[in-house]
């Protein structure tokens, strides 16, 4: 069984939850029915060591070298533990001997192929153009357009540069590479011109069978339900949440879950608006079969967005903006009711009592998102690719 190594700076979650540990966690438990996959991840925390999830899927979960973390740290002279300097500080560790380079020249002979989740990690890879193993680029966003939205520091956006130079070396190196989209397929290809025939689609996806029965009608007034990560364009949905749509949509209760809520720990609640803050996987679950809505007002953002394929196939009506919807080939009025800033509270208010209405566009959105975008469908075709390029 050929050895597949992959390279992250985040550890997968047991269940997972949040976009990056449904992708990460769902493609390789797929993909290590045919190959033997394992995941050399970094963690804060004590939950450290090696994580077998059955005889061909394991991970090692490697702690932060802290000699090195804190001299990074002090190089950048910034301390405030930012999403962008998070990240910064991943392309700046791995120049150094940490724990985690070590362990990854240990287990690289051992390994067929070597797969790149991101390009924060390249320099890790020190025998990327020097030996003859396939690497892959298994992208979960175009990571310097991304960046480029979101980073606000003017601090950390004088790393862009050294960014976009660590993606293009990826794709250029890279024997293969997997985009989200076709948007983000044509961006890799143009910014970084690499060759079209090695870039191909994987797209994010769900478990259609990890629902529970939705009720028809659950709630006296309409429940709108917003779930995502500590991470600034759900920071900015929430924000546009509790400041625009709760004053505006009175009639109905916004419920709010997930590490965006943190940044509105001290934020005074209104009487629509209930902030819950992180959950557990199992009340995700419940907390999708019981609302009435879905919302997703996004308005910057990379990939194919998680959540929105999670309130599809869980068959919740969904209200979203475009950038909510991205890469997903969707029908305004048929799978999804298509908002935008300056008219979701109106469009909230108008159709949010429609029954038949939201009905029919669950329905036609679930199946829809069921059967294209399964993570079975969607490592069956990676499979392909990956064959191809080992044999």
């Amino acid at each position: 069984m050929k050895k597949i190594l992959v390279l992250n700076h985040f550890p997968t979650v047991i269940p997972p939850t949040s976009g990056g540990t449904l992708r990460y966690f769902h493609i390789y438990e797929e993909l290590s029915k045919f190959y033997d996959v394992t995941l050399l991840s970094q963690t804060y925390g004590h939950k450290q060591g090696v994580f077998q999830y059955s005889q061909t899927f394991r991970e090692y979960k490697v702690p932060k070298d802290p000699y090195y973390y804190n001299k990074v740290v002090q190089k950048l002279q910034h301390n405030e533990l930012t999403y962008e300097f998070a990240m910064i500080i991943q392309t700046e560790l791995a120049n150094y001997p940490t724990l985690y380079k070590k362990l990854y020249d240990s287990l690289y002979p051992l390994c067929h192929l070597i797969v790149h989740e991101s390009p924060f990690l390249v320099e890790v890879d020190s025998y990327i153009r020097k030996d003859h193993k396939p690497r892959v680029y298994n992208s979960h966003n175009h990571e310097y357009m991304l960046a480029d939205q979101i980073w606000r520091n003017e601090k950390a956006r004088n790393y862009l540069p050294a960014l976009f130079k660590l993606e293009k070396k990826l794709v250029k190196c890279a024997d293969l590479v997997f985009s989200t989209s076709e948007t983000e397929k044509d961006h890799f290809i143009k910014m970084y011109k690499a060759n079209p025939a090695k870039v191909k689609i994987a797209p994010n996806g769900i478990d259609p069978y990890g629902w529970l029965l939705r009720k028809e009608k659950y709630n006296q007034k309409p429940l709108a339900f917003f779930i995502g990560a500590d991470y600034p364009p759900n920071i900015e949905s929430v924000d546009f949440i509790l400041h625009h749509l709760a004053d505006k949509c009175t009639e109905i209760n916004f419920v709010i879950a997930g590490g965006c809520c943190v940044p509105f720990s001290h934020f005074t609640t209104k009487p629509n608006v209930k902030l819950l803050g992180r959950v557990r996987n199992k009340q995700k679950i419940k907390l999708f079969s019981e609302s009435d809505l879905a919302i997703n007002p996004m308005f910057t953002g990379a990939g194919v967005n998680l959540k929105t394929l999670e309130y599809l196939s869980a068959g919740v009506p969904l209200f979203s903006t475009l950038c909510g919807v991205r890469g997903l080939d969707l029908t305004n009025m048929k799978h999804y009711i298509h908002t935008e800033r300056e008219d979701f509270a109106y469009k909230l208010n108008r159709y949010s009592n429609d029954p038949n209405l939201l009905q029919k566009v669950a329905t036609d959105g679930q199946h829809y998102i069921n059967k294209n975008y399964s993570w079975n469908s969607i490592v069956e075709k990676m499979k392909i690719e990956i064959d191809a390029l080992l044999s």
